[in-house]
Parts: structure tokens; C-alpha cells; sequence
């Protein structure tokens, strides 16, 4: 028995420091301007490996002349399909363990890994998709929060079925709950208008900061064509295609977004932090707390000095760290003390 569920747990960790790692170099792959390196999917230009001789190129690029080959940038994205490919054989196999004799004896979490591994179906169809329709903007968008909620969920099954977030007693009134799920509904926003951001290389429209082109609210700001969320099928989206104007309002209320969540998010762990007696509480507000402060300051970091690939990929990563300590925090309150098992 103990065997058993040492192997589901070390899976299910795994899964999650797998995952983590999969968002980040799925941001750089991005970063890199390298996710149409290989054009056809799941094969990069008919070959599992990325084709590296000469003649092998040379003949790859007499028949895509649209899509050269570039070997380096097209490993990164071969490297980003391997990975995926990968965790998603380890979320099969939490989920036939989830099925077994023996877990339903136990009576721990059966369906969610289940839900996980649709999860991680749905993120291969989407990860087809943003190849073969060119970075269409709304299918990137879809693509990244897939991945931040498996991360989530995978953190909610460690805690689920570790009994992480039993602490034998009621921890939280009322308020401390429903400011919670005010704070994660808008931290899920922010998110959203960062991938958003990303989609759309928009940070290039506000250059200088704090201000924005110049100014603290720019004239003539497209938000209309900012948030047409179906565009031009056919187009190759690398790099963006909104105008100037489009990616300043895109990235302007990215950046008020920020300053919405950073008070909302911290008045809520500061109160729970002073007014709980409950060590778990106050560990995990400070965890939120600090999450949030070293998010705000990686973006206000990239504002100011531009967009480093290794500063703007963390900020992806902190992001989905603080989307999933947020959650863990969220559930541990809504979650009855004897119930939590």
C-alpha cells in the first residue's frame, strides 16, 4: 500500500516540476521567435528529429520556401514537442492509477486525474493547432492557459491527496474565503491580459515607463482592434501584426491590471496573516505575498529596461507559480476541516 501511493505521489510531483519546466521553455520557444520553425506537426518538416545534413536542408527548403529551415531555433521547438510528449505519458499513467483496485479502496481523488489527462488531450489538439493556423493569436492564448490550469489542478491532486491542507480546524471566516476567490477570479484576468500581451507582442507599444508612448493615457488607443479575438486565418502572426496603438492598449491595461491585483492580493494575505492564528494560513499568505511582489517586480523590471528572454520567460514562470499558490491558499479556505481528506 505504502509503495503504492509512493509511486502516485512521486508521479504526481513529477508531473508538476514537469509542467513548470514545460511552460518556461515554452515561453523562451516563444521568445525565440522559433515556434513556426518546423511548420507541420507532430513531424518537423516529415522528420521526427530535426533534419541537420545539408542536402537533407537544402531539399526541406526547396519545398517549404515560405518556412526555410533554421536547425537551431527548430530543436527548441522539436525539444518543446519532446517534453510534451513526455508529460503527457506521465499524466497517463497518474490517471490509470487513479483507476486502480487499490486507490478506490482508499477512497483518494479517482476522477481528477482524469480530468488532468482530458486537460492534457485538449492541450496536444491546441498545441496541433497553433502550428498549423500560424500563432493564430487566440489558439496561443488558449494554448498557455491550458497549461497554467494542468498546472494548477496538479498542484490542487498533490494537495488533495496528500491531505496537504488538513489542519483540523476552521481557519477562515467568511470574508477571508470570498476575498479569496474575488483575488484568484482577478489574478486569472491579469493573467489572461498578459498571455494576451504575449500573443500579440505587445509590449512594444508602450516602450518607456511608467508612462506610455509619452503619455499616461495615449490618444487614440485601438482597443477595439486590441480584443478582436478571431482575426485573419492564413496568417503568420510571428511577431505580431496589430498596429502600434492596438499594443499599447493591450499592454496599458496589462500594466493597470497589475496595480488592481498587487492591492486586492495583498490586503487579502495581510489580513489573513494578522487576523489568523493558524500557522498554514499565515505561511501560505506570506508565500502568496512574496510571489506577487516578485512579479510586480519582474514586470516593472521589463517595462524599464525592455524584454530580456531570461527576465520576460521568469515572468511566465512566476505566473503560473503564483496562479497555483494562489489556488492551494483559495482551496485550503473553502475547504471544510473535515473534509479536507
Amino acid at each position: 500500500m505504502e509503495r503504492f501511493w509512493d509511486a502516485f505521489r512521486l508521479l504526481t510531483l513529477t508531473a508538476i516540476v514537469w509542467t513548470l519546466v514545460l511552460i518556461g521553455v515554452g515561453a523562451y520557444v516563444r521568445l525565440s521567435n522559433a515556434g513556426l520553425s518546423c511548420p507541420g506537426w507532430p513531424a518537423c518538416y516529415g522528420h521526427l528529429t530535426v533534419p541537420t545534413r545539408t542536402g537533407v536542408i537544402q531539399r526541406v527548403d526547396q519545398l517549404h520556401p515560405n518556412h526555410p529551415l533554421m536547425p537551431r531555433k527548430a530543436m527548441k521547438e522539436m525539444f518543446h514537442r519532446y517534453l510534451a510528449g513526455g508529460l503527457g505519458f506521465v499524466i497517463l499513467a497518474l490517471a490509470g492509477l487513479g483507476l486502480s483496485r487499490t486507490r478506490r479502496a482508499t477512497g483518494r481523488p479517482r476522477r481528477f486525474p482524469l480530468l488532468i489527462l482530458l486537460l492534457v488531450l485538449l492541450q496536444a489538439a491546441l498545441g496541433m493547432w497553433t502550428v498549423t493556423m500560424e500563432l493564430e493569436p487566440i489558439i496561443v492564448l488558449a494554448h498557455l492557459i491550458g497549461a497554467f490550469l494542468i498546472f494548477s489542478c496538479l498542484l490542487l491532486l498533490w494537495a488533495m491527496d496528500t491531505n496537504t491542507f488538513h489542519w483540523k480546524e476552521e481557519v477562515s471566516s467568511s470574508w477571508g474565503r470570498r476575498v479569496g476567490v474575488l483575488a484568484l477570479t482577478l489574478l486569472g484576468a491579469q493573467i489572461l491580459l498578459g498571455a494576451w500581451t504575449s500573443t500579440h507582442y505587445a509590449w512594444v507599444g508602450c516602450p518607456d515607463f511608467p508612462t506610455c508612448l509619452g503619455s499616461w493615457w495615449p490618444a487614440h488607443l485601438e482597443f477595439g482592434r486590441a480584443f478582436t479575438l478571431w482575426d485573419r486565418l492564413g496568417v503568420d502572426y510571428q511577431g505580431g501584426t496589430l498596429p502600434l496603438h492596438a499594443r499599447a492598449a493591450i499592454y496599458l491595461l496589462h500594466r493597470l491590471g497589475a496595480g488592481v491585483v498587487l492591492v486586492t492580493v495583498l490586503a487579502w494575505c495581510l489580513a489573513l496573516f494578522m487576523s489568523s492564528r493558524h500557522l498554514g494560513v499565515r505561511i501560505w499568505s506570506l508565500v502568496v505575498i512574496l510571489l506577487t511582489l516578485l512579479q510586480v517586480a519582474i514586470g516593472v523590471t521589463l517595462a524599464s529596461v525592455g524584454m530580456p528572454r531570461w527576465l520576460a520567460d521568469s515572468h511566465t514562470v512566476g505566473a503560473a507559480l503564483l496562479l497555483g499558490a494562489t489556488s492551494l491558499l483559495v482551496y485550503a479556505l473553502w475547504t471544510p476541516a473535515s473534509g479536507r481528506s
